[in-house]
């Protein structure tokens, strides 16, 4: 009889192995590469700090493998900074479970954030919108700042400028852009706050 228990058991002990020797491989190959103690980095996460930096705090866990996932996780988590100067900041505890951050100018997440997979955050458009030119114009980045303690829902998307309050929650499938405060419900496209989360 196959012993269960040993398998899995057996299995955490290499994937805690691989999660070593990845995060020791990012470190060497970017020296623009943060990563403080306890940090869970799945095998297949992209991380591209190409220019400008990428800091990830104490206890983060990037997710790109669905096993043991709720929901569906249509890509890896990837962090991508290609701008110079540009930052992506994750805080202690945080939690990534096949999220897209692309930083061109800043993106803050705070500590103990969890974001559901399929979730894009974008600091710019990409393209402008008043161009004549679509293939060459290109859009001006603004700074994202996602406070502490909030969850983002399944396929939302995070647009430049955005900040939202510690403790809120964002609904899956939100068009976030603009300012929220603090313990906001936000839902919708385009997403607004519906509600006040009381503790």
């Amino acid at each position: 009889m196959i012993n269960f228990v040993n398998t899995f058991h057996q299995t955490d002990i290499m994937k805690n192995i691989l999660n070593k020797f990845y995060q020791s491989y990012l470190k060497i190959r970017f020296l623009n590469l943060k990563i403080k103690s306890n940090v869970t980095i799945d095998i297949g996460t992209k991380i591209y700090p190409w220019k400008g930096s990428i800091e990830i705090g104490k206890g983060v866990v990037l997710r790109s493998n669905p096993r043991g996932y709720h929901a569906g996780m249509s890509f890896p988590t990837c962090l991508l900074v290609d701008i110079e100067n540009a930052f992506i900041r994750i805080g202690d505890f945080s939690r990534l479970n096949g999220v897209y951050v692309h930083a061109q100018k800043g993106i803050t997440i705070g500590k103990g954030v969890v974001i559901a997979a399929g979730v894009n955050i974008l600091d710019s458009n990409g393209h402008r919108i008043n161009s004549l030119s679509r293939v060459s114009d290109r859009d001006i980045p603004k700074e994202i700042v996602i406070g502490d303690n909030v969850w983002i829902g399944l396929n939302s998307i995070i647009l430049k400028g955005s900040i939202i309050g510690s403790n809120s929650v964002v609904g899956a499938g939100a068009i976030v852009n603009g300012v929220f405060p603090e313990n906001s419900l936000i839902v919708g496209n385009p997403a607004t706050k519906v509600d006040t989360i009381v503790f």
